[in-house]
């Protein structure tokens, strides 16, 4: 309920797909708990574009999710969201005809933007670590050099383990190996550090901007009640 305390609770089998569970528990709240009408708040996750088109063809159920990062990036590419709105306030509402019947609430959070730098930072370097090492490995490998596809290997290995690939330019070749950090890509994505828009269906006199960010921000809760459970 709006305090955090669970009405109900269902385990599902491990390997089931978050996406999958939302249409059992909306008939459970309709049915076994008889409400009219039901706003939903999952993650990405949980309510993937394909969800919320099936949600839309039951007027009687709303939901609050967020946007991809790639998805905010179109936004400002297309100029329906302005970064310089965050020079005076940390919210604000927008539109965009990509989101039809939808409303957008675009926050901006310093906190989780220093945060973000400070572990994208610490990801670049511990990457930059391990490419040293394998640099290192090629170079002393005079008498069995390696080749490139064996380097190209151990290079995959390491940029698939963080998640860094797009952030490096990489020069492989027959017993050596370059890298440079892609820093304009670095900065471009960087841009966007703190910013996160929340996506609702309800319209503003039954959900504030506030209550739909604040409402979103309560799947905390239900994250505290996982490790709970799983401990």
């Amino acid at each position: 309920d709006d305090q955090g305390r669970p009405v109900a609770v269902e385990v599902h089998p491990g390997n089931t797909a978050d996406p999958t569970t939302v249409p059992s528990q909306v008939e459970k709240l309709r049915v076994r708990f008889g409400l009219e009408h039901v706003v939903l708040v999952g993650d990405r996750g949980m309510l993937t574009q394909a969800q919320i088109a099936k949600l839309r063809e039951h007027p009687e159920l709303g939901w609050i999710s967020a946007l991809r990062s790639t998805d905010i990036r179109k936004l400002v590419e297309g100029e329906a969201l302005q970064l310089s709105l965050f020079d005076q306030q940390d919210l604000a509402q927008i539109t965009s005809p990509d989101y039809p019947g939808e409303r957008l609430v675009a926050c901006f959070n310093p906190l989780l933007k220093d945060e973000r730098r400070r572990k994208r930072e610490e990801l670049l370097l511990a990457t930059e670590q391990d490419l040293d090492k394998i640099a290192r490995e090629a170079a002393r490998r005079t008498k069995t050099p390696l080749g490139k596809d064996a380097i190209g290997v151990k290079v995959s290995k390491v940029l698939n383990r963080r998640k860094m690939g797009k952030h490096f330019e990489l020069t492989i070749e027959d017993g050596g190996l370059r890298y440079a950090r892609k820093a304009a890509a670095i900065e471009k994505e960087s841009a966007l550090d703190g910013v996160y828009v929340i996506r609702t269906s309800e319209p503003e006199h039954k959900l504030s901007a506030e209550d739909t960010v604040r409402s979103y921000k309560s799947l905390s809760q239900v994250e505290r009640a996982f490790r709970c459970l799983k401990g």
